[in-house]
């Protein structure tokens, strides 16, 4: 039994619905969230306002949703970089985890700095404090798999602390960035919570 094409129709109103999300989360980056209203995303997303307000009667829904597709996009990266040769020795456990922030860094900076923008959002807006929690728990979860593949003996708290400070050492090199992030900063932080390979 063949699967009905999916209406055009609904492919438009997915497509913009994506669309004001990537703008929501473009803008909340480069301007934060005081810059955040319907008007302001629907231009960025080169839409109109009257699109907006329909997909999103109101801004707390909008931020949710955007926050949730950040976190999918994440977590998705996350699960297929540790079930990609999940066997492999503690070394290259830390350069793949190192590679992988620093990449993403390289690749998206607006979705870095969205990151904490969201963090200090759910700070302020208790409704989207779900949405972050759940993110959190799911990339504890990857990270906790990774450092029990690696012989950890308490990998659920070590990938607490880890993802902890990962954030950090991210949030600073966001705002101070320096050339010797990966070898000074961020590698020897990740290799105190391997055991040695």
């Amino acid at each position: 039994m063949t699967t009905p094409a999916r209406e055009p129709q609904m492919d438009r109103g997915l497509a913009r619905r994506e669309a004001l999300l990537d703008a929501a989360t473009r803008l909340l980056a480069r301007e934060g969230a005081r810059a955040l209203t319907h008007r302001a995303i629907a231009a960025e997303a080169g839409t109109t306002h009257g699109i907006a307000r329909y997909y999103f009667g109101t801004l707390d829904q909008l931020l949710d949703e955007a926050m949730r597709r950040l976190a999918t996009r994440q977590i998705e990266e996350v699960h297929a970089l540790f079930h990609r040769l999940p066997n492999v020795d503690v070394p290259q456990r830390i350069t793949r985890i190192v590679r992988y922030v620093t990449g993403s860094l390289a690749r998206d900076r607006d979705s870095g700095i969205a990151r904490y923008e969201f963090f200090l959002e759910a700070a302020r807006r208790p409704q989207l404090q779900a949405t972050l929690d759940a993110w959190g728990v799911a990339q504890r979860a990857a990270f906790a798999g990774e450092l029990r593949g690696a012989g950890s003996t308490a990998p659920e708290a070590d990938a607490a602390d880890l993802l902890t400070i990962i954030n950090g050492l991210l949030l600073e090199q966001l705002a101070l960035p320096t050339d010797d992030f990966e070898t000074t900063r961020l590698r020897p932080a990740v290799e105190r919570f391997f055991p040695e390979g």
